[in-house]
């Protein structure tokens, strides 16, 4: 990874013996008699639930490093347990069966978090990835010089607003002239880490293009005028009637960082960020010196869009199958991949790490992310909006086509007009990714790509089936051929959700009644099969599964399914469940 160097410089509990579960799962309850938990355990415990490190525990309450360390070592000597995640679930388990006993007062009731909140109930889990936008609060020496950056200003909002609409994810313009967008709520997708920093990768690109070709501002007085983008991934716990508290956390953070990010003319981002979106663009390593970054923990800056990417080809066994696609394509034959994968998470991995490949061998790169909607007029929009800003100074209008052309056809000789300036590799993401780009793009479109230098990598992701990861290779058109090749390999080890995640997924578990626990934890066993099925193994009441499917989906597990019954929220989610049901030693 490349380097920047940066100045951005209570009462006491008591809690008595063991009180067995009464769900019909392997009971949790901890094994550890007259437990005595002082105001600031408690405090550690609720700070840890958050998911904070050591480093940010340190910073939040006030104290040393090592006095966190050793609270931490006395803690756990107490609950019996040996790590982090296990103290949070044993002293919520706690928490639940004997309320009565913490006695917390209002100072350390403040800081319970998300712990007491996954306690009391009535919440949901999601986790968003937040953009902050920020602009310089810069002094205007002239009327002239205001309507230019109210110009550049109004520009950038139009342009972001309309990518961020394609990307399926929000936007907001906060009070101060800034911008916000955030992806994983309402809509919620496997790669939204990666829409989050695609579109933070664009915005620098076009600020620094614009401040760096608008003559009508004095070129000393341009980076007066550049802003700062920060990312920050977050999970969230949040009370079902307070969703205008979207990602509060993630905002937070990504407002520090952007804040911070001015001076590099590079997007910061927190490290989850990272970790869920590791391929999708060039990291960058920073170190941070300002006194506000400590609270974002360990960050790094997104490299530009011309900088090269990751090569990690070997952790997929070497890709031996992309030599011969590509080859083909030299000789202007597209070729389609289908990447075919269960569980699907292990797909947007895969489509980087084969698209990274091609663009180290000289090939341009289109990202285009599907969205939820699946209208034909939608997924056009959406996906000509991508393809427009992956090349700025290109103009659709352009294009020598015929006046009854349809979109889908325009869509298609875009690229192919694109394949002939260099070779090109579409690399398209989502659910249901290659019925949803075959069905805009039609026929005739297909038909304008299918005698250009174009590698086409797209998600076909099964609905079902055992752990593997394959590509089928189609060819030149995206048809279902009985004798297509297929090709598997080991995937690499990935875990499904970081472990402050787990923390919290585990808190809302705990939190669930009996027969939510056991309708979600068999359905996770496995989750190719429909959630109705599990439900008619355990023979519950019916009043019981209504109740626990109402509990699952307002935890934001579950969700309803198009023609009727439920399934997991996502892949990710559902794989979370089934680790944390296991029985822990």
């Amino acid at each position: 990874m490349n380097s920047i160097n940066s100045t951005i410089s209570k009462k006491s509990l008591k809690v008595p013996g063991t009180v067995a579960s009464a769900a019909p799962i392997p009971s949790r309850k901890s094994t550890v008699d007259h437990v005595s938990l002082s105001e600031r355990q408690q405090e550690i415990v609720g700070l840890l639930a958050q998911g904070k490190s050591n480093k940010e525990i340190a910073e939040y309450l006030k104290i040393g490093y090592g006095t966190v360390k050793q609270h931490l070592f006395v803690l756990f000597r107490k609950l019996g347990v040996s790590n982090r995640t296990k103290a949070v679930i044993t002293a919520n388990q706690l928490m639940k069966e004997y309320p009565g006993d913490f006695g917390l007062n209002a100072k350390s009731a403040a800081h319970k978090g998300k712990l007491d909140l996954a306690r009391k109930g009535g919440h949901s889990w999601r986790l968003v990835s937040a953009v902050v936008i920020s602009i310089p609060d810069t002094a205007l020496a002239s009327p002239a010089e205001l309507d230019w950056r109210n110009q550049y200003l109004s520009d950038l909002r139009d342009v972001l607003q309309n990518y961020v609409d394609a990307l399926d994810g929000q936007f907001l313009l906060l009070p101060y002239g800034g911008m916000l967008a955030w992806f994983g709520y309402p809509h919620t997708h496997l790669d939204d880490a990666d829409r989050a920093v695609q579109l933070a990768q664009f915005a620098q690109q076009y600020s620094n293009h614009y401040l760096e070709n608008d003559a009508a501002i004095h070129p000393d007085k341009r980076f007066l005028h550049a802003i700062g983008i920060g990312i920050a991934s977050k999970p969230e716990i949040s009370s079902d009637k307070t969703n205008e508290l979207f990602a509060s956390d993630a905002f937070r953070v990504a407002a520090i960082l952007a804040r911070n990010a001015r001076t590099l003319k590079h997007p910061l981002a927190d490290l989850l960020t990272k970790k869920l979106a590791p391929y999708s663009v060039p990291w960058l390593t920073v170190k941070a010196k300002a006194p506000e970054l400590v609270q974002a923990g360990e960050i790094v800056a997104i490299g530009d869009v011309d900088a090269a990417p990751l090569d990690v080809r070997a952790l997929w066994g070497g890709l031996p199958f992309l030599d011969a696609a590509m080859e083909s394509v030299m000789t202007g034959v597209a070729q389609w991949i289908a990447v075919e994968s269960w569980p699907p998470s292990l797909a947007t991995s895969l489509i980087d790490a084969l698209g990274n490949v091609a663009q180290l061998d000289g090939y341009q790169a289109i990202h285009i992310r599907t969205p939820s909607q699946q209208r034909r007029d939608k997924l056009l929009q959406s996906f000509t909006t991508q393809a427009e800003n992956s090349h700025r100074n290109f103009d659709f209008s352009t294009l020598d086509l015929p006046i009854n052309a349809g979109g889908g056809e325009r869509l298609g000789a875009f690229f192919a007009q694109q394949a002939m300036i260099h070779p090109l590799v579409i690399q398209v993401y989502g659910l249901k990714a290659l019925e949803a780009f075959k069905y805009v793009l039609g026929e005739r479109g297909i038909d304008r790509m299918a005698a250009r230098p174009i590698l086409v990598i797209v998600a076909n992701l099964k609905e079902s089936g055992s752990s593997q990861t394959s590509v089928r290779l189609l060819g030149p058109r995206p048809v279902e051929m009985p004798f297509s090749r297929i090709y598997s390999m080991n995937a690499p080890t990935q875990e499904s959700l970081p472990e402050n995640i787990r923390v919290d997924m585990q808190a809302i578990l705990d939190d669930l009644s009996a027969h939510a626990q056991s309708i979600v934890m068999t359905a996770a066993q496995d989750s190719k099969k429909p959630i109705q099925e599990a439900i008619s193994a355990l023979t519950l009441p019916h009043h019981q599964i209504q109740s626990g499917l109402q509990e699952l989906a307002a935890a934001g597990f579950i969700a309803a399914r198009q023609g009727g019954g439920f399934e997991f929220r996502d892949q990710a989610t559902a794989e979370a469940i089934q680790n944390l049901s296991l029985p822990r030693t």
